[in-house]
């Protein structure tokens, strides 16, 4: 844990083993942890900063996401092919949902409510009905996709490609690309900042980050 006004770490928490991403849920607090080797979600009380409680998804849990519309929780397992949909409220896994291959990253749209599940190894998106659970659709990508985010301003998805070097813009209403960004070496994570619109990306090899800005 860190400190966002100081800078300081204030504690550490045990979780599974392997933890690879996490979770914050705007509604409750809660923090989740997926745990790659264990095929398991740590959760954690924001407020006491324990682990209050264990819970066993599939195959290899990377990614990650809590939709601030419903707080339910989707998770990403790799080696399954399948996303995990946890009630935020009881714990209880409620659904498992078939996608692409080596499911990766996953953000969900504050705007529409749908889930956006990057398949590494099939390079595309599939979208998720939020209140049904349905993959509505898949989106082609670039190659070897990692990650996404969702612009809570504008509603756009972007994925970053990693063998590709460059990031695909998707329009969050159409569910198309509308357009392919040219990035660093190797792309890996992005994040959209709610406040200016700038996504910002990772480029592994470069040791960079790109910018890139807010559509007009």
């Amino acid at each position: 844990m860190i400190n966002g006004r100081t800078g300081t770490v204030t504690g550490t928490i045990g979780v599974g083993a392997y933890p690879d991403a996490l979770a914050v849920s705007p509604q409750t607090g809660k923090v989740y942890v997926t745990n790659a080797a264990a095929g398991t979600v740590s959760v954690i009380d924001g407020k006491t900063n324990t682990v209050t409680s264990t819970i066993a998804v599939g195959a290899q849990p990377v990614g990650v996401a809590v939709s601030p519309r419903t707080g339910k929780v989707y998770v990403a397992n790799a080696n399954a092919g399948t996303v995990s949909v946890i009630n935020g409220r009881t714990g209880a896994v409620t659904g498992t949902i078939g996608v692409g291959q080596f499911p990766q990253g996953v953000a969900v749209s504050p705007r529409t409510g749908e889930v956006y599940v990057v398949d590494h190894n099939s390079d595309n998106v599939s979208v998720i009905n939020g209140r049904t659970g349905a993959v509505t659709g898949t989106i082609g990508v670039g190659t070897y996709p990692v990650a996404v985010a969702v612009s809570p301003r504008t509603g756009g998805v972007y994925v970053t490609n990693a063998y590709d070097n460059t990031v695909s813009v998707i329009n969050g209403k159409t569910n198309t690309v509308t357009s392919t960004v040219g990035v660093g070496d190797q792309p890996v994570g992005v994040a959209v900042s709610p406040r200016t619109g700038k996504v910002y990306v990772t480029n592994f090899y470069d040791n960079t980050v790109s910018v890139i800005g807010m559509p007009r």
